[in-house]
């Protein structure tokens, strides 16, 4: 019998979409506020500024990809301790994704003006280079920009 080969999204599932412990929730619960949402209720629209940063805290929400024809492919299906935070959105530009409430949720939301990224995911992964350098100058780069924010009184 021919063994089968698991999709990258099988195989990869925990690293993209990762499940917050409750430990980290409790310390994430501070910098947001606790939204309910009805089912079928948007919690962010292809186009559309959302907040930020989402943690669900109970329920279920669909992540979808929206095509011109109006017909939505399933992403994931996010659970509590999954997090919603597209790169876009955590840049303050529009989702890139629907995300729809299947029932009842409660989702912790995060606006996210003072959380900087810098890990290597916004390269590609290479074997011939230690990336270490450049993750620490995007550090470097992020830390002097919040520096000069702060001093501005705009963060």
């Amino acid at each position: 019998m021919p063994a089968t080969t698991q999709s990258i999204l099988d195989t990869r599932r925990h690293q993209m979409f990762p499940i917050l412990e409750p430990a980290e929730i409790e310390r994430v619960r501070r910098f947001g506020k606790v939204r309910a949402y009805r089912t079928g209720e948007a919690l962010a629209t292809v186009g559309e500024v959302g907040l930020g940063l989402t943690v669900i805290l109970a329920g279920k929400v669909d992540i979808t990809q929206r095509h011109e024809s109006d017909r939505s492919t399933p992403i994931v299906t996010h659970e509590a301790g999954a997090f919603m935070g597209e790169l876009a959105q955590l840049a303050g530009r529009p989702a890139l994704v629907d995300a729809h409430a299947q029932g009842a949720v409660e989702a912790l939301e995060s606006e996210v003006k003072n959380v900087f990224v810098t890990d290597g995911a916004c390269m590609t992964s290479s074997a011939c280079q230690n990336p270490s350098l450049t993750y620490m100058a995007l550090t470097a780069r992020a830390t002097a920009f919040a520096v000069e924010e702060l001093k501005r009184g705009s963060l």
